[in-house]
């Protein structure tokens, strides 16, 4: 008798677009990314920019079990 073990590699979050007033992050089905982890990323993605800071203003389900997509907000200084 075979039997095959599958081990599934650790996925980073996903930039999948950024404008520099925006940025959304691809959270991978079965990855379990922390706010804080998402938000760190989506920070040093607007910070390449002209903008300081991320903030989180909505999320949605990606269709075929694809995983969830983030939309931050880049912001100035508070």
């Amino acid at each position: 008798m075979f039997v095959a073990a599958c081990a599934v590699e650790p996925q980073e979050p996903i930039v999948s677009a950024y404008n520099g007033d925006s940025v959304n992050i691809i959270q991978p089905l079965f990855a379990s990314f922390s706010d804080a982890e998402l938000l760190a990323k989506a920070n040093s993605i607007c910070q390449r920019g002209h903008k300081k800071r991320a903030e989180r203003v909505s999320m949605r389900g990606l269709p075929d079990y694809q995983g969830t997509e983030y939309l931050f907000l880049c912001l100035g200084k508070a």
